[in-house]
């Protein structure tokens, strides 16, 4: 059987978030006597480079952000724009079966108007709404994309309100994970045994994941009496501001920022809850980890929460801050509440399996030949 050519295209392969790591989850997974699979990246970096089988074949960056020239990445960003058939001729060289941009906007910008493609979107994209230009953009792109999958029920319901013209294209594939893995690596790595309760936040220490929010949170808490602590892990550009907020608020005895962590799950496995702060999401990877090692989350009202905490019966959903401290009190102080969501968790989980997605995907490509 001649094996099928497929092309990921994705923004980051090396950015440490929780696309790059689903995708290498998905490439790792896929039959590889029946597919050569090829990956690039449009923007390299150096935070972490996401592990592969070796018949994964990584191609050149187009930006090596730790080595172009502004004017490149300018000059890059036009053509991404407006010739983007110029980018694919320097950078994507062979022919494939079937091309996969892995986010919406500039991956899809440089999938093949010639061949069979799917544009992969991770999140919502109701900010589209608010700029115009990106918006003329992406709907030019879809236009040739044979099918646009959703990872989350909040996806789907964005893509088809931005763009009802590509509503009947476009299918739900949640995102599948490795559970027995998750658990094998947390055994792999001893860290401190702390004695308060760990509350803990795990995501880039950016604007949209929000950690200075998280901050907020830990001093209500403090104030209300509650003995804990909240780690973060992650790095990012607002790690100066975190620090300095920590200090100004007193928090130093219940807050510490550990860095980034190649191997977090000892740190789940050590958690009593995780939370998460984002402003937007597609599909987020931390809940589904915390749900494998039974732990409870609390997050902001983002994309895909409602699905991995099963309605609320294994993860609590907040609105702003007031309810955001709520909802860690409740299972701070009602351990039956806590021991259910907790047993809730470990089986909602298993729906989240990588060989459901894989089979999923599996099919979706082989229906891209007829």
């Amino acid at each position: 059987m001649k094996k099928k050519k497929l092309l990921f295209i994705i923004w980051s392969f090396t950015h440490g978030g929780g696309a790059e790591k689903i995708l290498s989850s998905i490439v790792n997974n896929l039959d590889e006597n029946r597919y050569d699979i090829d990956i690039i990246e449009y923007w390299h970096s150096n935070i972490k480079r996401e592990k592969v089988n070796k018949n994964i074949n990584i191609l050149p960056p187009i930006i090596d952000s730790t080595k172009d020239s502004h004017i490149k990445m300018i000059i890059y960003k036009i053509l991404l724009e407006l010739f983007p058939s110029i980018l694919r001729k320097k950078y994507i060289k062979k022919e494939y079966d079937v091309e996969i941009s892995f986010n919406y906007l500039i991956p899809t910008f440089l999938l093949s108007k010639k061949r069979k493609t799917i544009a992969w979107i991770h999140g919502d994209i109701y900010d589209l709404k608010t700029n115009r230009k990106n918006y003329i953009l992406q709907k030019r792109s879809l236009k040739y994309v044979n099918r646009i999958v959703a990872i989350s029920n909040n996806t789907y319901n964005s893509i088809k309100d931005v763009y009802p013209c590509y509503a009947d294209k476009t299918i739900i594939i949640n995102n599948g994970f490795n559970i027995d893995s998750m658990l094998e690596n947390s055994l792999l790595d001893e860290i401190p045994k702390e004695t308060e309760r760990i509350i803990l936040f795990i995501n880039r220490f950016d604007d949209n994941k929000n950690p200075l929010f998280a901050i907020d949170v830990a001093k209500e808490l403090v104030n209300k009496g509650y003995n804990f602590k909240m780690q973060f892990l992650g790095k990012g550009n607002l790690e100066d501001k975190m620090k300095e907020k920590i200090n100004n608020l007193n928090l130093e005895k219940y807050v510490e920022i550990l860095g980034y962590k190649d191997n977090p799950y000892p740190y789940i496995k050590n958690c009593y809850m995780v939370i998460g702060c984002s402003k937007s999401e597609g599909f987020p990877t931390i809940f589904i980890e915390s749900l494998a090692f039974g732990k409870p989350f609390v997050s902001t009202n983002v994309g895909g929460v409602k699905e991995i905490s099963n309605n609320e019966r294994c993860g609590l959903i907040a609105n702003n801050l007031k309810e955001f401290v709520s909802n860690i009190e409740l299972l701070l102080k009602d351990k039956e509440k806590y021991d259910e969501f907790r047993n809730n968790a470990t089986k909602h989980v298993r729906k989240f399996t990588i060989k459901n997605q894989i089979e999923k995907i599996e099919k979706l490509i082989n229906e891209m030949e007829r």
